[in-house]
């Protein structure tokens, strides 16, 4: 008999606090993020800045341009050179006594700032449709990008701690961030002007980390903590070293784990009476192993009626983390009785299986037996050696805000893009108030109070939604939905992108298109040309609801001209049902035969759920709740 294996894996206010960094004394210096290849903000006064001597007099120089400024006593010097038109390319010319540097290559144009967690971190040679073709047609000295170099600190710093400016080609585009990239293409394609990308992101990070200590402290899950941090005078500038070296301690452990495979802990005979349990679907941390990063082993035994026995069986984990081992009797299925183990790598503190009870089952390929995997198992994290505990260093509250924004500042951009939130799905509700304080935060610091932001909404992912059901994911959703109410704000719907049930949807180039949609229409035209179908009213009409949207929806139709699908309606006890829907002008009407007296709904509420809904410009409808 022959096994077929199937496991899924599911798998970013007063300048004058920022704390010094070492810089040598009294050499002239630019802040790093000035470099060769660079690109600067058209049509603005352009900052600039970086140390030398104590006062003492800086000349800069860009074209025909000039500006002075007298050093401070530390040595930090800052000026604006006068506002330029798209163009180039130029050289800038700083001097300080006898020191001189010159920054060649320098174009005028648009500058994004780019930032959030793993989908805007997603590079383009990790994966997307068509990586190949992309990055072989990737030449454009027009889009430049400057990827910040990851640092982690308790303190605000003056200075990222790497990074250089590129232009785009087949060499140093594949590291590019892909949604960034397709952004910028495309936005450079429509404006023709030099667009510069400064792309600071970080995968896996929760939105409290990219937030200024002076700003997570009003509010009140986070006031304490914030006085505390902010009382300590201690500055961990080897924070990001560290981190680095417990991984590799932790990486180079698990490359040579392979005890349960030597005592041979997956034979039939092994006695794994001493295991713990554990009842599957569950994440390890659930039986209370927290932090987690290494190999656990699981068994379980199963019975297969005999005359099943000569059938080839299909083993469904759903998903589980990546890079395990599955053994079925040792070898494989010829018994009655049959022992599977499974050795899991437990990644980041997670490890498990986080799936729906149904996709874990044994079936014979003639469907004839079926039995389920969920229920109880026994487990054992302690067969391997043990690796340091996983530590999100990175997810500590302003500590990626502190190394790779604050030095950021005050670069004149033309706005900002941001796709992060998947992380958050922990304290979902407390977004709705951290999205507005993220974003009035970096308008202030950036000195642009009404500076354009576009952001991504999250993706559809996980398993499918085969009933209306609670979701964390959702109310992430719903708390960007609701930043809209902020000025100059596009959101980019991108429920239909998570086709696979990946986090990391392929599509980045549909994506960027959608980005830079949203950038042309309220950083440039302001034309409303870009829309995103939001809900604004519902109104019970009976047994149904009708659903109305902004005025600028444009009108609605169905992808692929099917049912619609994705609308649920409120019964009489509570729970929500599927309901019908059909469209009538700008409005939706919401129905199910059986509820008689409705009084919510609710559309694609669900980590991956299957709604159909697009405006006449092909662009979904958000999800969200009239409740």
């Amino acid at each position: 008999m022959k096994i077929n294996l199937f496991v899924f894996a599911l798998l970013v206010i007063n300048l004058s606090k920022v704390s010094s960094v070492a810089q040598t004394p009294h050499r002239l210096k630019a802040a790093n993020i000035f470099s060769n290849n660079m690109v600067l903000q058209r049509d603005v006064n352009i900052p600039i800045w970086g140390w030398g001597l104590p006062q003492s007099k800086v000349e800069i120089q860009l074209g025909s341009s000039k500006t002075v400024v007298l050093s401070g006593n530390e040595g930090k010097w800052i000026t604006y050179l006068p506002a330029q038109k798209a163009g180039g390319p130029y050289n800038i010319k700083i001097y300080q006594n006898k020191d001189t540097i010159t920054i060649s290559n320098v174009l005028v144009g648009d500058v994004w700032l780019a930032s959030g967690q793993s989908n805007m971190g997603w590079q383009l040679d990790w994966g997307v449709n068509n990586k190949e073709e992309e990055i072989k047609n990737s030449t454009n000295a027009n889009i430049r990008f400057f990827t910040v170099a990851d640092d982690l600190n308790n303190k605000p710093q003056l200075d990222v701690s790497g990074g250089q400016w590129v232009e785009s080609n087949p060499k140093t585009s594949p590291q590019f961030s892909a949604l960034a990239y397709f952004f910028a293409r495309d936005l450079q394609k429509e404006l023709q002007v030099p667009i510069g990308i400064i792309h600071s992101s970080w995968g896996g990070t929760k939105i409290e980390s990219w937030i200024s200590a002076e700003v997570l402290k009003t509010h009140p899950e986070y006031a304490d903590l914030m006085a505390s941090q902010m009382r300590d005078t201690t500055n961990l500038e080897n924070e990001y070293e560290d981190f680095n070296r417990q991984n590799a301690i932790r990486d180079s452990i698990i490359k040579i784990s392979d005890i349960g495979i030597k005592q041979k802990v997956f034979a039939i005979g092994y006695d794994d009476s001493k295991w713990k349990s554990i009842k599957l679907p569950a994440k390890l941390s659930q039986a209370g192993v927290k932090k987690f990063y290494g190999y656990c082993w699981f068994r379980k035994s199963i019975a297969i009626p005999e005359k099943d026995t000569k059938e080839d069986l299909i083993l469904n984990f759903g998903e589980a983390t990546s890079e395990n081992i599955c053994y079925v009797n040792g070898v494989e299925v010829q018994r009655l009785n049959n022992q599977i183990t499974l050795r899991i790598y437990a990644r980041y503190g997670v490890g498990g299986f986080d799936n729906k009870p149904a996709m874990m089952y044994a079936e014979s390929t003639n469907k004839k037996f079926k039995s389920t995997l969920t229920g109880s198992w026994k487990y054992n994290e302690t067969i391997e050696p043990k690796t340091p505990l996983w530590i999100e260093k990175y997810n500590i509250p302003t500590y990626i805000y502190n190394a790779k924004i604050a030095p950021l500042l005050p670069y004149a951009l033309k706005g900002i893009i941001w796709y992060q939130g998947e992380t958050n799905d922990k304290n979902a509700s407390l977004y709705k108030d951290l999205f507005p304080m993220l974003i009035n935060d970096w308008r202030i610091r950036f000195r642009q109070s009404y500076l354009p932001f576009v952001y991504g909404q999250l993706s559809s992912y996980g398993s499918k939604d085969i009933n209306p059901e609670k979701s964390q994911i959702a109310i992430v959703r719903d708390a960007q939905l609701q930043a809209l109410k902020l000025p100059n704000m596009a959101m980019v719907v991108n429920i239909d992108l998570g086709t696979d049930g990946d986090v990391h949807f392929k599509n980045k180039q549909e994506c960027g298109l959608r980005f830079a949609m949203a950038a042309l229409d309220i950083a440039y035209r302001n034309d409303q040309s870009f829309v995103t179908p939001t809900f604004k009213s519902a109104k019970v009409e009976g047994t149904k609801i009708r659903i109305t949207f902004s005025e600028n929806t444009l009108g609605f139709k169905v992808k692929e001209n099917k049912a619609i699908k994705g609308f649920s309606i409120k019964a009489s006890n509570g729970k929500f049902v599927w309901a019908k829907a059909k469209i009538e002008g700008n409005e939706i009407l919401v129905w199910n035969d059986e509820i008689k007296k409705p009084s919510a709904v609710r559309y694609n509420w669900g980590n991956n759920p299957d709604g159909n809904l697009l405006n006449m410009n092909n662009l979904p409808v958000s999800p969200f709740k009239t409740d």
